[in-house]
């Protein structure tokens, strides 16, 4: 018996017959991710009661989590050097070889099992079911979480890379200063108009004492956050490479242009496993 966790589907979505059709495709493509840093997607299971998407149970809490509990609330560059590795190794997987962005990446999407491995979850999945919710009622909204999107992703404009080279420069900036570029009063208008803080500054407004946080983290991130597409990292492995990650499946190549994923049939899977009601983790 394996064990599973399942997201359970609002009711109202659910109900939806359109947002259900749209969210089980989601599922199928999700089934294309086979990486070691990325959660399994098992399957879409649904009855009358209830809908959820079963998926790789992670027996550890997520980077957000963590973060608290670090004595000044921030991590070091060294103390999440390997995890990074790991994330970029992931994402690199997915914009490369399955065509995939994630679209919601965040601290609280990463979760780091009790191996100390570091797992990226909800591959396309959250904002699916966040954006079936906007439509069935009728609320506007983007693919993502504000603090983390880049302008042209709050704009709604459609996911790319460029998109998650941003969110991951939010990431790391959240990690190593306790909040995300922006976070309070009008994102919106800070996205479009306003530079972000050096990490270092950030610091220093919130009264975080620290080690030095190395320059080429500072200036990568910094291009990550840049209002242009055109001006940040053009792939996963630059970003890798300006960090000085040594990651094992990244390909370094020379940089081009963020385009927009295109989706590729699946490759037949494996049954997935049938959880009995013994072993699911309600999330």
């Amino acid at each position: 018996e394996q064990r599973v966790a399942l997201k359970f589907l609002p009711e109202a979505v659910r109900l939806d017959s359109a947002a259900l059709d749209e969210l089980k495709r989601e599922t199928r493509r999700g089934l294309s991710l086979a990486h070691p840093h990325i959660v399994r997607i098992y399957d879409f299971v649904d009855d009358a009661t209830a809908a959820a998407i079963s998926m790789e149970y992670v027996d550890g809490p997520t980077l957000s989590a963590l973060r608290i509990e670090q004595p000044k609330r921030v991590f070091e560059p060294a103390q999440i050097q390997e995890w990074m590795t790991q994330l970029v190794e992931a994402l690199d997987y997915a914009h490369r070889r399955v065509k995939i962005v994630h679209r919601d990446l965040k601290p609280a999407n990463l979760m780091i099992n009790s191996a100390g491995e570091l797992k990226v979850a909800d591959f396309g999945i959250a904002r699916s079911i966040t954006d079936s919710i906007s439509r069935v009622t009728m609320r506007g909204g983007s693919s993502g979480t504000l603090a983390y999107m880049s302008p042209q992703q709050a704009q709604g404009k459609p996911p790319k890379v460029s998109d998650e080279i941003y969110a991951l420069g939010a990431t790391l900036y959240e990690l190593l200063t306790g909040k995300p570029p922006f976070y309070s009063g009008n994102i919106q208008h800070q996205l479009d108009s306003i530079t972000p803080p050096t990490m270092a500054q950030r610091r220093a407004d919130l009264e975080i004492e620290g080690g030095a946080i190395p320059d080429a983290w500072e200036q990568t991130v910094a291009a990550c956050l840049a209002k242009e597409p055109e001006q940040r990292p053009q792939s996963i492995a630059e970003v890798a490479e300006r960090l000085g990650l040594r990651t094992a499946s990244v390909t370094h190549t020379t940089s081009r242009p963020a385009t927009s994923p295109t989706v590729e049939t699946p490759p037949s899977e494996p049954p997935p496993p049938k959880p009995s009601r013994k072993g699911w983790l309600i999330g």
